[in-house]
């Protein structure tokens, strides 16, 4: 076990007078202003980081393209953030691709992957020229009926299934004969008025640490390419090579490290620590195999394509939670509930380590392991186990650190609404995602309800509180909110009631909506 305390500046976060603040503005004035649990976007830190991988995709592997993997954050505010800063958009359901298409990205700038696509969303993609990515023998005759119909050509990838035991993708040593990929491609060869076949796509690991694994399925890709280019005639324009770049802040367990964390308590801790290789030596190691492999084969080379998630939204989002109570039980660790566990807000921490520190007095010492547990009546709901924090207390708020990847997607409303959303650049804040209140939970239930009030406030008031303004000050700590975080911000408009424009509008028949805006 290595647990301790990281430097702040691994997620561009700081000390103010004891306080956590991040994107300049104070975790504590946030989790005043907005409620808790919270997810806090910084919006600096997230443009940052595009620019840092483009930088390092210009020098090592020039014309790559940027897209990003919808699943790992489909908060709509974050991905306009993304999108604004020139990246495209990789989609693996209807919904996404809708999403994408609602944002305004462009058809040659979007991705369309799955192993389920509706008619409705194959038609779009086909429309708006998406690039849409064949992930079984049977699909490419929807792709091309769909084609025929609009009287267009569709722009066509192949998925490579390189993981064998996973159920995406199509057979590597399937390309010749009568296998899948060379069913594919003779169907696209015998219709080239409706099917245009540009590219390789493959995805097969998630925050790895190192290039090796990427490398070795990358050659197995380059294969795949030189035998459609010797055996079909077929030369791939784009190569994708998927998502799965990790971060040095969080990591996945081994098998070990999880066997003794689920059963034993023993936490890993410690990811800053572990061999990491940089993104840009990673990227060369991809660049130099891709290089060599089509010079040694006489092949053009491709344009490559990344779809980077985690690598570039994971740091730049943290969770906000409050302890609720601290209980000491006789020969176990004492137990901190709080109002974000594993089941409701922050399911990566099943199979990922995540660093958690205590946002509202950073430099209260080290004292104890704690089991810090969520809220929903099930001993599942736990968020760490043997987690080293200092002496905890009601009202403590953590902050628990790249939560950006797959923290919203995951998340569910068992028993509880789900989060609000905050961004926060320069010391202001403002909504992405109202947090849910209980007429979002029942918004799409056709049965009548009544309010439930009690001198006048509805029970429902509880979820939409600390809702918080469109948008407020919280810069540190100084003036407007004290280091206690007591007081909240003057001049502050009240939170909006469940009655007022921002709220939902109650279900009447099919015609409601759910969740709550971007």
């Amino acid at each position: 076990m290595r647990q301790g305390r990281p430097p702040l500046s691994l997620w561009g976060l700081a000390d103010e007078d004891g306080v956590l603040t991040v994107g300049g503005a104070s975790a504590v004035a946030l989790a005043a202003a907005y409620g808790t649990p919270l997810l806090v976007v910084d919006e600096k830190a997230l443009r940052a980081k595009v620019a840092e991988v483009r930088a390092v995709l210009d020098d090592e592997l020039p014309g790559a393209r940027l897209t990003y993997s919808y699943k790992t954050n489909c908060i709509p505010g974050i991905l306009r953030v993304l999108h604004d800063a020139g990246v495209g958009a990789e989609a693996i359901s209807a919904y996404e691709y809708w999403l994408a298409q609602s944002l305004g990205v462009p058809g040659e700038q979007l991705i369309y992957n799955g192993v389920d696509k509706s008619p409705e969303s194959l038609a779009m993609a086909v429309a708006h020229g998406a690039l849409i990515n064949i992930d079984n023998r049977d699909e490419v005759d929807a792709v091309l009926a769909t084609a025929r119909a609009q009287g267009r050509v569709a722009r066509i990838g192949l998925r490579l299934g390189l993981n064998r035991s996973a159920q995406f993708g199509l057979d590597p040593d399937s390309a010749e004969g009568d296998g899948d990929i060379a069913h594919v491609v003779a169907r696209c060869k015998a219709h080239p008025e409706h099917a245009s076949l540009e590219a390789l796509h493959f995805n097969v690991t998630s925050n790895a640490r190192h290039s090796g694994y990427h490398v070795r399925c990358l050659a197995l890709a380059l294969d795949v390419m030189r035998t459609l280019a010797r055996v079909h005639g077929v030369h791939i324009r784009l190569l994708d090579v998927g998502g799965g770049f990790g971060v040095q802040t969080s990591k996945n367990m081994s098998g070990v490290e999880y066997g003794l964390y689920r059963l034993f308590g023993v936490a890993p801790g410690g990811a800053w620590l572990d061999p990491f290789q940089d993104f840009r030596l990673y990227i060369r190691d991809m660049a130099a195999l891709l290089t060599s492999y089509c010079r040694d084969n006489a092949l053009p080379q491709p344009v490559v394509c990344l779809e980077p998630g985690r690598l570039l939204t994971s740091g730049a989002e943290l969770l906000l939670t409050r302890v609720k109570a601290v209980k000491e039980r006789p020969g176990a660790e004492p137990f901190a509930i709080t109002d974000g566990g594993r089941l409701s807000q922050a399911y990566p921490c099943d199979f990922e380590w995540h660093e958690a520190f205590l946002a509202n007095d950073l430099r209260r010492p080290l004292a104890r392991a704690y089991t810090v547990t969520g809220r929903v009546c099930t001993r599942s709901d736990w968020l760490y186990r043997g987690k080293v924090m200092p002496e905890l207390a009601s009202g403590d708020i953590l902050a628990v650190l790249d939560a950006g990847a797959y923290f919203s997607s995951y998340a569910m409303n068992f028993a509880f609404p789900r989060a609000a959303v905050v961004g926060v650049e320069d010391g202001r804040a403002r909504v992405m995602r109202h947090r849910e209140t209980f007429r979002h939970l029942t918004a799409m239930d056709e049965v009548q309800l009544v309010d439930v009030k009690l001198d006048g406030v509805a029970l429902d008031d509880e979820a939409s509180a600390g809702a918080g303004p469109h948008e407020t000050g919280c810069v540190g700590m100084s003036g407007a909110l004290g280091a206690s975080g007591a007081g909240g911000l003057p001049g502050m408009p009240a939170a909006p009631s469940p009655g007022t424009p921002s709220s939902p509008p109650r279900a009447h028949g099919t015609t409601g909506t759910r969740g709550g805006g971007a």
